[in-house]
């Protein structure tokens, strides 16, 4: 009878063990429009898994399309950053530009390069997440996409008229 009790009680308390490593100990941070990486790496995560699709497959594998695309967004930072007087001069990030069907931007995930210019986060969270008010990427695509990339500023290339 103490070896059914036993038995009972570890299965008892394995099935609890498995329940409660189900239950996550903190929910999920909500994901701000502008995040820096690595601060919610759950729902960045659970972002990109809802963003499959590249800037590249939206452009038909074509990297000059694709390349003239970013470059579009690039200039358009700067010209952003120009018009609302923020100095962007110097800044180098890695970002992860998240767009809907229509080309808005939901996200815009980055983070800060060892070699940038010295900037508040704050700041630049604050200067991207109006770019993302008022810019739309020309572009009609049939799924969701991002693009992950480095950028500098200023941008010194050019599209190629080839």
């Amino acid at each position: 009878m103490s070896k059914i009790i036993a038995l009972c009680a570890m299965l008892f308390v394995c099935c609890l063990t498995s329940l409660l490593a189900q239950v996550p100990t903190q929910p999920a941070a909500p994901l701000p429009k502008v995040f820096v990486m690595g601060e919610y790496e759950q729902a960045y995560e659970t972002l990109t898994n809802l963003y499959p699709r590249t800037l590249l497959e939206i452009c038909n594998s074509d990297m000059r399309q694709a390349f003239e695309k970013w470059l579009e967004v690039a200039k358009a930072l700067e010209a952003h950053a120009e018009n609302v007087k923020f100095d962007i001069r110097g800044v180098k990030v890695r970002m992860h530009i998240f767009w809907e069907k229509d080309g808005s931007i939901t996200h815009i995930g980055y983070i800060m390069r060892p070699e940038s210019r010295n900037i508040s986060k704050e700041h630049l969270s604050a200067f991207l997440s109006s770019f993302t008010r008022v810019y739309r990427l020309p572009i009609n695509a049939e799924q969701p996409f991002s693009h992950y990339t480095i950028a500098s500023f200023p941008i010194f290339s050019e599209p190629s008229d080839h």
